[in-house]
This record gives structure tokens, C-alpha cells and sequence, in this order.
């Protein structure tokens, strides 16, 4: 029988397979044959179609959402689980530009940012999305966003480190910090030395989720069997809530991970209310002891298992404690256990201003307690190290919530310096002052001569002239040009002049809209914006006004794939 014949006639035995049709779509090679089914010859150029097509697939960026971007994600009702802060757009946007370094997304992947050309950001000012009819509004307004298959909107919130009047500290620097007293410790709170509220410094729900903390509905590489809740109903916490700090040491096992071998939690007057070597439940195939402090012979007659470690401290802990650490995340991973009231000293200190990149607990101790810890090669004390971090916290609640934090501080900065700025017209202030973020960002990496591929980074950004007085004084560098415009239409214009130009890898448009019902001339704006825009260009397009009180914004990413009409021209 012919290779054909095998391909198009139907054989007469019973327990013979029914002939395979292939439908034909848009995207298959064009061909005179009317017939349905495929002969060998056009099956196996079709198999060769397909085969290139998924080789040349591969080479174009992407975005892709973990399980963090899904929860910012709009539902039905105009509104999403766990809003995007500005910085995790920052990072998305500046690893784009620069690539792998410091700035990685933690919400999402952008594949093949190698193989970018151009990041390109719309911000229009003036839309809103506050309710579910607005975002039925919204999305039939502008088709252009599921024509060109846009991810689904995604809600970014204003984080409270913007709002210049949420702290009372007038430091300006770390070292300014640790090097005076403030004088409320010494007037106000003789007695109570705490002017920094112990509820500010909790970690929210959004940050458990970005660290990796433990969550019952957070799905994780590894199974969930055996982690249990440390009460079983809680208490609201307070600022006269206990505060108990727990550091743990581990060791490397037969399943290919780290199982627990000791816990150490010290109370707020640093005594150690519970301590214990635990015997792990698999063989342990490295004690770790440079890091760890874990011997053979200090877990010989150990005979206390993981599960009687966790009844312990569920009899210790009361329904409202704060539980303190240095990545605790790692400890209640060893411990099992789900706890909703967290202080991570990594998280509240942070010493070169980038939020992504945690300070080790032994550079901590030393810049702001004078401590040594972890000295010589016989691995870490945890108790000494809960000590560590009881003393951390104690500090930071004696001086500010910004202190010890670069980050905090610069974002402070920045807020009340846009704040002493001439009052401009813009509907959304809040949601905009964000914005300038992402392009001091953007200006102090360009200003250390970055390059990408050798061709030398520059950046444009085109505005309304009523929008450049916040923006102007504010960058230092050549390399990120801004230009005032006198309407929309000629912002539009320049911003897609300037997008021909790939050399500049940053472009920006900020536009305003006047009726906030006039979305059709959003939709044509939009399509205008991203017809200029040259293939293997990341595309972000933010919208002010959305969410309850109007000050979140709604975002749409997608990158613009080139067509692959040569690719069935060859076939």
C-alpha cells in the first residue's frame, strides 16, 4: 500500500482508525486542493510549516503571570485580590530596559527580553474604573486591547510610603538616623519608649505573598501535608500585642531539601522561653555545620520530632503574637506552620535603597546594634541570632518607621519634594506622582552609562505643558529628555516620531483626558500609539482613576509581535 493510500482511503477492516482531517485556519499555508483531507505531500509541508513556525515562536518576548500577577488581575467587579505596588511595575519596566541585574520582577516573567527593542509606556490621566458597569465600559470602549491580545487589566495601588504625612521622622539619612535620638523618646515617652507603632511594621498580605511566606492558599513547589496553624482562631493584633522572636537551624536531608534540627524563641526581655534540638524525620545526608551549628553529636539522643515542636509552640503563643525574624519565611517553611503576624527584620531594613535586595542580619547587628554575631566557622547561634532580631525591631520602634529603611527614605523624599511642587492640573495627583518613580529610575541608570547590545541608551518622555512642572527639575542626566507639548495630539505625535528611533529604548507619553466618557478617543490613541511601535516592543498603557477612591491605576501589557506573513510565503 502506498504512502498516499495510507493517508486518504478508509480501511475496510473493522478495528481500523477513522481518517484524521485536518481543518485548514488563516495561519496554515495556502493550497489549490479543495479536498479536506491532507495528501503525504501537504502533510508533510504543513509538519514543516508548523515546525518553523514554533522555532521562530521561541525568539519572541513575552510576558507570562506567576500566581502574585493573577491576584492583580480586575475581576468582574472592577476590582483585583492583591493589587500591584508601583515598584513591581518599576521592576518590570526597568529589567525590560536593562535587563537581568537587580530590577526582577517577582509577579511575573518576561521571556526573551534579550531579544526587546524598544519599552514604551502611555500614561493617560483622566479615565476611571470604579465600579463594574465602568469596566464594562472600559473594555467595550477600547477593543484595540483584545484585538491585539493585551493581558487583562491590572490593578496598581498607591502605597502608603507616598503619602508625605503618614510618619513624623525628619531624617534624611540612615546614618542621621542611628547617630541622634529622636526628642519624643526623651519628652513624650519616658516611660514607653515606642513612637513607631509595632502594627505599622507587619507584614501585609501583598508582601507575605512576594517573600514566599507560608499561605493555606498560596500553591507552592512543594506539598502542603503536615503545616498547621499556630491557634486556631486569632485575635485582632494590637500595639500591646507579645512579640516573640524565633530563629531555626537546619539541615539537608535524603529528600533533597532542608528539615528542621533546632528552634530558639527569645520574648521581648530577650529571655529564651523555648529551646530544642529537633531530630528530623528523614536521614540527613549534610548537617550544614558551617551554617548551621549542627553536629552529629549534638542530635544523638535526640528524640523530639517536628510535630512535638509545633504543639509547643502553639501551647506557647498567644492568639495575637508577633512572631519576629530575619526571612522568617525559611523558619515557619522548617516549622510547618501558618502564622498571620509577622515582623521581618529583612524586610523593615534595607541599606542600599533597592526593595528588592535584603541586608544579611549579620551586616544589621553590626551597622545598627554594634553586635558581632555568626563569628568563626562553627556555624550561627540561633538564639543569638533571635536575640538579634528581638533588638532590631525593639530599635525601630524607639526611632521611626523610615529609619533604617533606604528605600523608605528616598521614597519619602521624592513624595515630599513633588509635594513643594506648583499644584498642576491633574485629576489624579496621588496616582500620578508615582509615575516620576519609574522615570528617576530609569534616569540614574542611564546617567552610569548603561548599554544595551552597544548601542548607547536614551530615553524620551512627551507631555502636556501643564503636566512639566512636575516634572522638571527633577532628572540630572541628558540621556532621558523630556518634552512639554501643547496638546494631546501633538504628544502623540512626537512620542510615536520618537519611537522610529529604536536607539532609544525608553519612550513615554503622558496625555490627559478631558471627558472621562470619551473613550473612543482613547481607543483611537491607543491604536495609533502601538501601530508606531516596531515589533519586539514591550507596551505598557496605564489608566488613573481606578479602584474605590479613584487613586489605582489600571494597567495593560503586551509585546508586539512582528507578522509571519514571509513564513507562509516560503511554504
Amino acid at each position: 500500500m502506498s504512502a498516499k493510500r495510507k493517508l486518504t482511503d478508509k480501511s475496510s477492516s473493522p478495528s481500523a482508525q477513522p481518517v484524521v482531517k485536518y481543518k485548514r485556519t488563516c495561519q496554515q499555508p495556502a493550497n489549490k486542493s479543495t479536498n479536506d483531507t491532507l495528501t503525504k505531500e501537504e502533510y508533510l509541508k504543513l509538519k514543516l510549516y508548523l515546525k518553523e513556525k514554533k522555532k521562530i515562536l521561541k525568539t519572541f518576548p513575552r510576558i507570562l503571570l506567576n500566581a502574585r500577577g493573577h491576584l492583580s488581575q480586575l475581576n468582574e467587579s472592577g476590582f483585583s485580590e492583591c493589587p500591584l505596588l508601583p515598584t513591581d511595575l518599576n521592576e518590570l519596566i526597568l529589567y525590560s530596559v536593562y535587563g537581568p541585574g537587580k530590577y526582577v520582577p517577582k509577579w511575573s516573567s518576561l521571556e526573551m527580553q534579550c531579544n526587546l527593542n524598544q519599552t514604551c509606556v502611555l500614561i493617560i490621566d483622566g479615565c476611571e474604573v470604579k465600579t463594574k458597569e465602568d469596566l464594562s465600559n472600559f473594555n467595550n470602549s477600547l477593543p484595540m486591547f483584545s484585538k491585539y491580545k493585551f493581558l487583562p487589566p491590572i490593578e496598581v495601588e498607591l502605597p502608603p510610603s507616598w503619602c508625605a504625612d503618614n510618619d513624623t521622622d525628619t531624617t534624611t539619612s540612615i546614618t542621621d538616623d542611628i547617630a541622634s535620638e529622636s526628642p519624643l523618646i526623651e519628652k513624650e515617652n519616658v516611660e514607653k519608649k515606642e513612637i513607631c507603632s509595632r502594627t505599622r511594621l507587619l507584614m501585609s498580605l501583598n508582601q507575605m505573598m512576594i517573600h514566599n511566606y507560608p499561605l493555606p492558599t498560596n500553591k507552592r513547589q512543594f506539598t502542603m501535608d503536615g503545616f498547621r496553624f499556630t491557634k486556631s482562631h486569632y485575635l485582632p493584633v494590637t500595639d500591646d500585642s507579645p512579640m516573640f522572636a524565633i530563629d531555626c537551624e537546619m539541615c539537608y536531608t535524603s529528600i533533597g531539601r532542608n528539615e528542621l534540627t533546632r528552634v530558639s524563641i527569645v520574648n521581648e526581655q530577650l529571655d529564651v522561653i523555648y529551646e530544642s534540638f529537633v531530630k528530623p524525620s528523614n536521614k540527613i545526608t549534610n548537617y550544614l555545620t558551617v551554617y548551621s551549628g549542627i553536629t552529629a553529636s549534638k542530635l544523638k539522643n535526640v528524640k523530639t520530632t517536628l510535630a512535638d515542636v509545633q504543639e509547643d509552640i502553639i501551647k506557647l503563643l498567644t492568639p495575637d503574637s508577633i512572631l519576629i525574624g530575619q526571612s522568617l519565611n525559611c523558619d515557619l517553611d522548617a516549622l510547618k506552620l501558618f502564622h498571620p503576624y509577622i515582623i521581618d527584620t529583612s524586610v523593615i531594613f534595607n541599606l542600599n535603597g533597592n526593595k528588592g535586595c535584603k541586608s544579611k542580619l549579620k551586616l544589621l547587628a553590626k551597622y545598627f546594634l554594634d553586635m558581632n554575631i555568626q563569628c568563626g566557622n562553627l556555624g550561627h547561634d540561633s538564639i543569638e541570632d533571635s536575640r538579634a532580631t528581638m533588638l532590631l525591631v525593639q530599635l525601630k520602634l524607639c526611632k521611626s518607621l523610615t529609619y533604617g529603611d533606604a528605600y523608605l527614605i528616598g521614597q519619602k523624599r521624592l513624595a515630599e519634594f513633588v509635594n513643594k511642587k506648583t499644584k498642576i492640573n491633574v485629576k489624579h495627583i496621588e496616582t500620578f506622582k508615582k509615575f516620576l518613580a519609574l522615570l528617576q529610575s530609569v534616569s540614574e541608570s542611564s546617567a552610569k552609562g548603561d548599554y544595551h547590545f552597544n548601542i548607547k541608551i536614551t530615553s524620551k518622555v512627551h507631555l502636556k505643558k501643564n503636566l512639566m512642572a512636575a516634572y522638571d527639575n527633577i532628572f540630572s542626566t541628558s540621556k532621558l529628555s523630556i518634552e512639554e507639548h501643547s496638546t494631546n495630539k501633538v504628544v502623540l505625535e512626537s512620542v510615536c516620531k520618537s519611537m522610529e528611533d529604536t536607539t532609544n529604548r525608553f519612550c513615554m507619553a503622558h496625555m490627559q483626558l478631558k471627558n472621562k466618557n470619551n473613550l473612543d478617543l482613547v481607543n483611537r490613541w491607543c491604536e495609533k500609539y502601538w501601530a508606531a511601535m516596531s515589533s519586539f516592543a514591550l507596551c505598557a498603557v496605564l489608566f488613573t482613576g481606578c479602584g474605590a477612591e479613584g487613586k489605582n491605576s489600571v494597567c495593560l501589557l503586551n509585546v508586539k509581535q512582528p507578522p509571519l506573513n514571509h513564513l507562509q510565503d516560503k511554504f
